[in-house]
């Protein structure tokens, strides 16, 4: 692209006529630039030469910088100035005009030029000599400039005539004006009233002066009297302060001053219509005169007067309007006014306008071929004349050319050449003032320049706008055309605008937009092209918005904005903001967490609500998306709570409701404070509805009463607000009696009256009491007993025993007494029954209920009492058919039923009958009815006894499971505590607790007797789950529950100590012993050489009950760490034991004392080792022999004269035992079945075995089905007949 050549003028040809005679040529500053203008309503705007451009030697048509002012009011001791100053290039220079005719300074001695300017200096002397109308001319070669109007006044020094003055001499009360009438001027003076101390006389409603000067008074005081009102007047200009001659005002005392009405000095009559010019100020005025003075108001006939801009001043005798606008036309009133009369007058306000601009004509630059239009719009009142004028020439006397114009006010300059630079005045005038505007028409030809840098970037982002900058200049104005990357006209897609500026725009654009666009610029001499590259990236969105929510006051709240980049825009970023302000986490507050892409605000008060928006940002674009954080919570306090209506004993609350805090108020709670007898305690007294602010109120006599209203909505009760002033009521008598009267002795010869006491807010008065009466009403109605007491109980002695009585009490205080009280029947103290229950009878209902049933015979009077109910005493004697000395141990302790303690169910009121029920089944009882009162029981009936029929078993009491080798598993049980009946045997049920859910438990049934068994053929490390049951006739008990299992037991083994019997050179002797005793406990000896980095090394594994270990292979010389490692429950190894040895002899460290390595210690410890191996072994060769146990011999310990043999080919000889299982408590429990004496186990199910359960039941806790396999020849076998499949057939017991 070529560089453009630089900007020069070019001159114009002799080809065209041009507007106006050409002009010399003249440059402008360096770096000059002209304002971009619009040339309103025409076709072409005026051209901006931009710095960037480098137009350094344009020429510029003289403008005005200074002008003379319209009106200039000289003094003899005054110059006339007349200031007159432009700009331009080449250099302006000036002329004058007088009264429209050429001005020649240099023609009149003390007439001067000032340098460097055209303004103009008179001298003081041809003032007055030369007064009149002055106006400026600057010109240059391309034009010239006019200046203002200026009108030149020339006075002489204001002087107050000589003129003799008479006394001013008026009676009193009457008014008076004194006259000021200063000297006329072009300024008006400013006047003030003094009187010969140059005291400001003192001004008032009655006292004041117009706007005239005048000094006006309403009436005359005796005290006005003074030879000295002195009127001032200050003239600004002359800078002179001249005086009348002093007024001497007498005032003659009167005794017939009489009121009048009001009468009007000023405005005097007949006054013409206001004129007021707008943008002006406005000045009415009525000063009256009147006794007693009168006030003076002011209104506005046909609307408010204006606000903001009317004022009232002297004592609202002047209305002062600012800023006049045309609305202001109309009437306006004022009324003066006293207690005897008004008097009124309307000013009536005409608003008319100096001449002002709506639209002025603009100076611009344009190139050769355009149109210029110059709009001068003018308005005002009356309508201004607007006339032309061109550089200074009215257009009516400049040749007529066709492409010069005027229309509408508008001068329009068609096809302009380079030689048509000229300056135009529009000047427009009314006779209020006049309007005078310059403006330039410069042509200029310049060649075509980009201002734009070529190879510019630009990036957007899809489906934006974007746009390519192609910033031309040139005179004539180029033509711009754009082309895309595939070098077609941009202006074929519908997507793109091309402006006036050469800027394009392209959108919404897509991704397939980016590449190299080319812009092109020409005019009729020259052109330029540039490139700009086009990038389009994705757009920013918000995936995940935040959402509104919903808080309660202190919660925290957690807002999350997800947004997705462009990944190759940076720097990029998420922000938030509350309403608009952005959120910042601060060190001094927790309130707002920002953290990745979430907001956390804590504990949200009512401030915190509002919009909250997150925003993603990159440089090219950002994305928005907001939520509302609505928070709620209780009520705030109600204000202005206010006691209306005050009544003796009623008022009315008032207040208004307080914040909702987004939840609105349900009811508003109205508290109360009775000051008298609960100073400080305020209580709820009643509550109304959320939309009724306001509450009646009755209060109670002699009472201080303070009161408070709270909000509530669905979120709780809010605050309460300030308490009321305090309201008291008078005392009166009590409004009500006590309540609760009751009547009963607790003698059997007195009478005890009590009632419930007044509350505080009940006695109506500072004290109360209470007024008790009574009589008797057996055998006769008896007459009325009376006493009067503070409070209850009043006891009333010699009363016969429970006798009937009326009782009556009535409150009363110093106001007077309460309502006539309610009559009450009471009882004087009781005695205990004499009569008892007959014809009691018991109905057996099933093994654990019967029904009783009784009859109350005898004289109520024997009663001595109210009947409060029935009392069922029975006792347990013991099972049924037990023998005499077996009646003793009937149970487990005392409790319901048992031998001295016995059961008592109480059936209140009337009753013949009660079901009873908790009983034993299969035992013996007793029982017995008593009748009762307030007294206590009376005497009970006749013994009945009965048996309870026989019932279901309660469950063994203890099940204990041990392992005795990897197939077989002992288990041991008790009867049950309870046998409720005859037992007739046991069942066992069981099933592997990984077995499919269908399939069916074995069982096992045994006699009475049998009270322990050994399973075998079971499944190596299986999981088992049994259920015992005990069974009577009818039939079984609830089941109790355990688990087994044949895996071995994961345990660490307990030593008592560990100790280093002896060191070898590759060896060492570990000696240990056990805490308590442990079977077949087994753990690993492991080492490691502390000289050499290697890893843990298994020596080997060995029983816990060997108590020693020779630990081999070791190295001479070499230090080693020696640990032994078990495995618990969890199955896991781990170490419970280490310490050092060195393979010299040498032990690190020792763990047991120093005697330990003593020859007689060693020798000790040997031998116990060697016992205990032995008596090992021994145990060892029991158990392998199959499990036989000494039952017989231990159940002979049991047996009695009811016990019977039993023989059953699989289980051996038992015997069983009916009696009470509670007599062999301490005999029925068998031995260990793996080691004699030791307990076989815990209830803990698989707990303390390494198993765990997963047998399903039935709702009442008994197995899934029942075992129900054929059983073959392969059946339950005897001893140790070998290990069967438990899922072929069932288990042997030995």
């Amino acid at each position: 692209m070529s560089a453009p050549r630089q900007p020069q003028p070019r001159a114009g040809s002799g080809a065209s006529r041009p507007l106006l005679p050409p002009a010399p040529a003249m440059a402008l500053p360096r770096g000059l630039g002209f304002i971009l203008l619009l040339v309103l309503g025409g076709p072409s705007a005026a051209i901006t030469i931009p710095p960037e451009y480098g137009a350094h030697e344009l020429l510029q048509p003289p403008e005005l910088r200074e002008q003379p002012q319209e009106q200039l009011v000289v003094f003899p001791s005054d110059d006339v100035v007349l200031k007159c100053a432009a700009t331009g290039n080449p250099p302006v220079q000036y002329r004058w005009t007088r009264e429209d005719e050429p001005f020649m300074p240099e023609g009149h001695l003390g007439v001067t030029v000032a340098p460097g300017s055209g303004t103009l200096v008179i001298n003081a002397s041809l003032a007055g000599r030369l007064q009149g109308r002055y106006r400026c001319f600057a010109t240059n070669a391309l034009g010239t400039a006019v200046s203002l109007e200026a009108r030149v006044i020339a006075e002489n020094t204001p002087q107050w005539h000589k003129e003799k003055l008479t006394p001013v001499e008026v009676e009193e009360g009457d008014p008076v004006v004194l006259p000021c009438d200063p000297p006329e001027s072009a300024v008006p003076p400013k006047i003030y009233w003094l009187n010969s101390r140059i005291m400001h006389i003192a001004q008032d409603q009655r006292v004041s002066m117009g706007q005239d000067g005048y000094l006006y008074f309403a009436n005359a005081l005796t005290a006005d009297s003074h030879p000295d009102y002195i009127c001032h007047a200050h003239y600004l200009g002359p800078r002179t302060i001249i005086q009348k001659e002093p007024l001497d005002l007498r005032v003659a005392p009167s005794n017939a001053v009489q009121s009048r009405r009001p009468r009007l000095l000023v405005p005097r009559d007949p006054q013409p219509p206001h004129v007021a010019l707008r943008g002006g100020t406005l000045v009415l005025e009525c000063i009256a005169e009147g006794l007693p003075t009168p006030t003076v108001r002011w209104q506005r006939l046909n609307g408010p007067l204006p606000r903001g801009r009317a004022t009232l001043e002297n004592f609202n005798k002047t209305l002062r309007l600012r800023a006049v606008e045309e609305a202001d036309d109309g009437e306006y009133e004022c009324v003066a006014e006293n207690s005897q009369g008004q008097a009124r007058h309307s000013h009536t306000v005409t608003v008319e306008a100096a001449p002002y601009w709506v639209r002025r004509p603009q100076s611009g630059v344009f190139g050769p071929g355009e149109t210029v239009r110059l709009d001068c719009v003018v308005d005002g009142k009356p309508r201004p004349h607007i006339s032309w004028r061109l550089n200074g020439v009215p257009i009516e006397e400049v040749p007529a050319d066709e492409r010069r114009t005027v229309r509408d006010g508008a001068l329009i300059l068609a096809r302009l050449e380079p030689n048509d630079t000229l300056v135009t005045q529009c000047e427009a005038h009314n006779h209020h003032g006049r309007l005078l505007a310059n403006a330039y028409v410069y042509v200029v030809e310049l060649p075509v320049k980009i201002l734009t840098a070529d190879e510019t970037h630009y990036a957007v982002v899809e489906n934006r706008t974007v746009f390519l900058h192609c910033w031309v200049f040139g005179a004539p104005a180029p033509s711009v055309e754009w082309l895309t990357p595939e070098l077609e006209p941009a202006l074929q897609d519908d997507r793109t605008f091309l402006f006036t500026n050469g800027t394009l725009r392209l959108g919404p654009v897509a991704r397939g937009d980016g590449g190299p666009f080319a812009c092109r610029a020409h005019n009729a001499h020259s052109n330029a092209t540039i490139i700009a590259h086009l990038d389009v990236k994705a757009a920013t969105r918000i995936e995940t918005p935040p959402q509104s929510t919903t808080a309660k006051k202190g919660e925290t709240v957690t807002f999350r904005c997800v947004a997705a980049f462009d990944p190759e825009l940076a720097p990029r970023g998420l922000e938030w903001r509350r309403d608009g302000q952005i959120l910042h986490e601060t060190a001094d507050s927790d309130k707002y967490s920002l953290a990745g892409d979430t907001l956390t605000v804590a504990g949200v008060d009512y401030p915190d609500q509002g919009t909250f928006s997150c925003r993603a940002w990159t440089p090219l674009d950002s994305a928005e998306a907001s939520a509302q954080l609505r928070v709620v919570g209780r009520p705030g306090p109600v204000r202005e709570l206010q006691v209306l209506e005050v009544g003796e004993r009623r008022v009315r609350l008032s207040w208004t409701p307080g914040d909702e805090h987004n939840s609105p108020v349900e009811k508003f709670v109205v508290e109360e404070e009775e000051g008298i007898f609960a100073p400080g305690r305020f209580v709820e007294r009643l509550t109304v509805p959320g939309e009724q602010p306001w509450a009646p109120l009755t209060l109670s006599p002699y009472g201080r009463y303070r009161f408070r209203v709270l909000a509530a909505n669905a979120y709780g009760r809010g605050d309460p607000s300030i308490p009321s002033a305090p309201i008291s009521t008078a005392p009166a008598a009590p409004e009500r009696n006590p309540g609760g009267v009751r009547g009963e002795g607790n003698e059997t010869n007195n009478l005890v009256i009590t009632w419930q006491p007044l509350a505080p807010a009940d006695w109506n008065a500072p004290e109360v009491q209470y007024r008790v009466q009574w009589r008797a009403l057996e055998p006769a109605l008896g007459r009325w007993s009376e006493e009067t007491v503070g409070g209850p109980p009043l006891v009333v002695g010699g009363t016969p025993t429970f006798s009937p009585y009326e009782i009556r009490v009535q409150a009363v205080n110093p106001a007077g007494k309460g309502p006539e009280p309610a009559v009450v029947v009471g009882y004087s103290g009781e005695d205990l029954p004499l009569v008892y229950p007959e014809n009691v009878g018991v109905e057996i209902l099933n093994s654990t209920s019967v029904r009783v049933r009784w009859s109350l015979a005898g004289s109520p009077q024997d009663l001595r009492g109210h009947l409060r109910g029935f009392r069922v005493l029975y006792w347990r004697e013991g099972w049924v058919g037990e023998r005499a000395r077996r009646q003793a141990p009937l149970g487990p302790g005392p409790g319901p039923g048992a031998v001295g303690h016995p059961g008592v169910l109480t059936v209140p009121g009337e009753a013949s009958g009660v079901l009873l029920g908790g009983l034993r089944p299969w035992s013996r009882y007793r029982l017995q009815v008593v009748v009762f009162n307030g007294r206590g029981d009376g005497p009970p009936s006749d013994e009945i006894r009965f048996d309870t029929p026989e019932g279901v078993p309660g469950p063994p009491e203890a099940l204990l499971v041990e392992r005795v080798a990897d197939t077989a598993l002992a288990l041991e049980w008790k009867r049950p505590r309870h046998p409720n009946g005859i037992l007739t045997g046991f069942l066992l049920q069981y099933r592997e607790v990984n077995q499919t859910e269908g399939g069916l438990p074995y069982e096992i049934s045994f006699p009475a007797g049998t009270l322990n068994t050994t399973l075998s053929r079971l499944a190596p490390r299986g999981r088992y789950r049994f259920a015992l049951r005990a069974l009577t006739r009818l039939g079984p008990g609830p089941a109790l529950l355990r688990d087994g299992s044949t895996l071995p037991e994961p345990v660490l083994p307990v030593l008592g100590s560990v100790m280093v019997a002896e060191v070898g050179e590759d060896f060492t002797l570990l000696l240990w012993t056990l805490a308590h005793p442990q079977a077949n406990v087994e753990f690993e000896v492991q080492y490691m050489s502390k000289t050499t980095a290697e890893p843990w090394r298994t020596s080997g594994r060995v029983n816990s009950t060997l108590g020693l270990y020779r630990l081999g292979d070791l190295r001479p010389g070499t230090s080693y760490r020696v640990q032994f490692v078990g495995r618990n429950h969890s199955g896991e190894s781990v170490a419970f034991w280490e310490s050092e040895v060195h393979t010299n002899g040498t032990l690190l460290p020792t763990p047991a004392g120093g005697f330990a390595t003593e020859g007689w210690f060693i020798g000790f410890v040997s031998a116990l080792v060697l016992l205990l191996l032995l008596l090992l072994i021994l145990c060892f060769i029991k158990r392998s022999k199959g499990g036989k146990y000494s039952v017989k011999d231990k159940e002979d310990t049991q047996v009695d004269s009811e016990a019977r043999p039993m023989k059953d080919e699989t289980f051996g000889e038992y015997r069983s035992l009916e009696s009470d299982p509670e007599e062999k408590a301490s005999g029925s429990s068998g031995r260990s079945l793996g080691v004699p004496g030791q307990a076989l186990g815990s209830d803990d199910s698989l707990a303390g075995y390494g198993g765990s359960a997963d047998v399903q039941f039935n709702e009442d806790g008994s197995f899934i089905g029942q075992y129900s396999g054929a059983r073959g020849p392969d059946g339950p076998g005897t001893g140790s007949s070998g290990t069967a499949s438990p899922t072929a057939a069932p288990p042997a017991l030995d």
